[in-house]
Order: structure tokens, then C-alpha cells, then sequence
């Protein structure tokens, strides 16, 4: 009973802190010029960000031993996040290293056959006026009797000689395009076996980490043995989540930068899954206790890619306390979508994002043992069901 009065006065406090917050927000936001830039849109979201996650830290210390695992979650997700992002970029560097290295290759190749075939015509040229000297050129230049013969010879000694030169040229030209190509594709191949080694060690890093989380979920399942426990911390974590995205639409609304996005009811039924996989845990389905589902959770492979249902901006992307990793996108008309136990998050606070676009990867951030997706979609605040929305 003393816990439950304990959670009962927690969760008016965080209330209490989150209507405070939100007259704050709305104070600030009315205040703010119709005509800021893209810029300061940017850093009202991620005010508003941080002290969504600063009110959650400061509701934490009901339990000094939870908080401290959480606290240690959330660091060891945010870095799997970072590292994982570094891994992709090393990835994506890679595929354009390599790619580079054929393009060199196939250039030398085809310096080396236009060297080969320069030096045939100027050996050509060489035995042609090799030829030609075996005459007596003197004796061509004292000869009166045949002034025509005379006049084509030596246009024809003016000729060689200007092929030559021209042919000289051209190989000097193509030898030092070989050489400037050698040189790249040597550079070009050390940075190839620089970012084999730096993906080598991500690589180790990020098994590091996902062991660490794993130890982490350990001593957070010791801590949260009972049902009671577990349905306490999930409506916490529920509560938590409602009022930040409360705090966001309520922020969103009054964002000096307001962009034209037309919201989803035009598209109800039509919208792409954000990614593939089958359906774990289906919208108003029991969760735990008196508990229901406000979203789905779709069964996926980690690291596989999660792309926004429809064109919107960022206005959330960190981590949630039993949610990890989140990304929330605002689509206009009080519509935002939810995607929640990230491994990775490719989007930030104020990013526009288009229909399809990756967002983030999957993982099992925020205390889950499984990786997959959870995936909201809410209007004017209330959640509505996905699986009536994609298709």
C-alpha cells in the first residue's frame, strides 16, 4: 500500500511538473517571432527535449538501485546508438573506398593500353625517319634536277619530325597521368586497410556493449521480480510517455515555424509500414493488468531499417525511460508517430523528413530482451491504431 501510495504521489508530481513545464512552453513559445529561422526552431525542440528528459531523471529517484541500472541502460544504449551510427558511416565510406579503387584500376588499365598504343606509333615514327636517312640527304639538297622531289622530301623530313614531337607529348602527358594515378590508388588503398581496421574495432566495440546491455536487462529483471513491480514500472514508463508527447504537441503548436504538413486523414489505410516484420503485440490488447497496448510491437532483426510513414520534422530523438531510443515525427494537424526500442537513431530534433526516408534501425533499447519496433501513431494526443492506418 505505502507503494502504491509512493507511485500515486510520484505520478502527481511529474503531473504537476509537466503542467508547469507546458504553461512555461506555451509562455515562451507565444513570445517568439512568426519570423524565426529554421535555426532557432531547431533549438526550441531541443529545449523542450531536454527538459522532458530532465523532469523523467528528477521523477527516477524513487529508487536509488533502479536508477542507477536505468541510469546505466541508458548509457549503454546511447552508446550502441553512436557507435552503431559510426559503424554505418565507416560501412558507407567503405562501399565508396572500394568503389574508387576499381575506378583507379580501370583507369591505370586504360592509361596503360594508350601508353602501349603511343608507343607503338612513335616507334613506328622512328623506323619511318630511320628509313628516310638512308639517303643521302645532302646529296638530295645539292640535287637541281628534280627540285619537286627535293620539295617533297623535305616536308616529309618536316612532317616526321613533327609527329615525333607531337607523339613525345602525348606519351609524356599519358606517363604522368599513370603516375598521378598510381599515386592516388596507393593513398586510396591505405585508407581502404584504415577503415577495414577502424570497422574491425566498432565492430568489437559494439559486441562489447550489446553484452554490457545484456548484463544491464539481468540486474533490472532481479530488481523488478513481481507482477505488482512490473505493472507499477510499465505505467510509470506509459505515463512518462504520454505527458512528454503531451509537452511536445503542445510545444509543436506553438513553434514560430509552423510547416504546411497536411496530417494522415487523407491517407488512412495507405501508409507504408515503417519496416518489416510480423506483428508482435496488436493496438488496445492487453499489456499488463488493466494495461492495453497504445501502439503495436513489430518482431524485427536488429539493425534493420526503420523508415518514416510520411512526410513530417523531428521534434524528438533520445532516449525514454522503457522506451530507449525514440524518434517522434509531427505530421501536422495534431498527427505524430512514435517509434520507440531503437538500436540506433539516423534523424535529429528539426530534421525534415520525407515518406520512406530512414529514420532509425531497429534494436531492443529502453529494457527489452528482444529486438523489434514499437510503433505509435497518435492524433490531437489520443493513440489510434496502426493497423487501420498502414497498409
Amino acid at each position: 500500500m505505502n507503494l502504491h501510495r509512493f507511485k500515486n504521489k510520484t505520478a502527481r508530481s511529474f503531473s504537476g511538473c509537466l503542467l508547469f513545464l507546458l504553461l512555461c512552453f506555451q509562455l515562451f513559445w507565444t513570445n517568439s517571432s512568426l519570423a524565426a529561422s529554421e535555426a532557432q526552431t531547431k533549438a526550441k525542440l531541443e529545449k523542450v527535449q531536454q527538459q522532458i528528459l530532465q523532469t523523467q531523471t528528477d521523477l527516477k529517484q524513487n529508487s536509488k538501485q533502479l536508477n542507477q541500472i536505468e541510469q546505466a541502460l541508458k548509457k549503454t544504449d546511447r552508446a550502441i546508438g553512436q557507435v552503431t551510427n559510426e559503424l554505418r558511416k565507416t560501412e558507407s565510406s567503405l562501399v565508396q573506398t572500394k568503389q574508387q579503387i576499381k575506378e583507379l584500376e580501370q583507369q591505370q588499365k586504360e592509361l596503360e593500353a594508350i601508353k602501349a598504343e603511343q608507343l607503338n606509333i612513335l616507334s613506328a615514327q622512328i623506323k619511318s625517319a630511320y628509313q628516310v636517312g638512308q639517303h643521302d640527304y645532302l646529296k638530295m639538297m645539292l640535287n637541281q634536277d628534280s627540285p619537286a622531289t627535293l620539295e617533297r622530301m623535305l616536308s616529309y623530313y618536316q612532317y616526321l619530325n613533327q609527329a615525333r614531337l607531337s607523339a613525345i607529348d602525348k606519351l609524356k602527358i599519358t606517363l604522368a597521368a599513370l603516375e598521378q594515378n598510381k599515386l592516388v590508388l596507393n593513398q586510396t588503398q591505405q585508407e581502404l586497410a584504415q577503415l577495414l581496421q577502424l570497422q574491425t574495432d566498432k565492430k568489437a566495440e559494439l559486441v562489447n556493449l550489446k553484452a554490457q546491455q545484456k548484463e544491464n536487462l539481468l540486474q533490472l529483471s532481479q530488481i523488478i521480480k513481481t507482477d505488482e513491480q512490473q505493472l507499477a514500472n510499465l505505467k510509470q514508463d506509459e505515463n512518462a510517455l504520454t505527458a512528454a508527447l503531451e509537452a511536445l504537441a503542445e510545444a509543436v503548436e506553438a513553434l514560430p515555424e509552423q510547416l504546411d504538413f497536411s496530417g494522415l486523414s487523407q491517407v488512412k489505410g495507405k501508409l507504408l509500414w515503417p519496416t518489416k516484420g510480423q506483428v508482435k503485440d496488436y493496438f488496445g490488447r492487453t499489456k499488463s493488468g488493466q494495461l492495453r497496448w497504445k501502439g503495436i510491437v513489430i518482431n524485427a532483426p536488429s539493425g534493420q531499417l526503420i523508415n518514416n510513414i510520411y512526410a513530417g520534422r523531428v521534434i524528438f530523438s533520445d532516449w525514454l525511460k522503457g522506451y530507449g531510443l525514440v524518434l517522434v515525427v509531427e505530421h501536422g494537424d495534431g498527427f505524430m508517430s512514435l517509434y520507440g526500442h531503437n538500436q540506433a537513431l539516423l534523424k535529429e530534433v528539426g530534421d525534415i523528413v520525407r515518406a520512406g526516408e530512414p529514420i532509425a534501425l531497429v534494436g531492443q533499447s529502453g529494457g527489452q530482451n528482444t529486438p523489434g519496433l514499437y510503433f505509435e501513431i497518435r492524433h490531437q494526443g489520443k493513440p489510434v491504431d496502426p493497423t487501420k492506418w498502414c497498409n
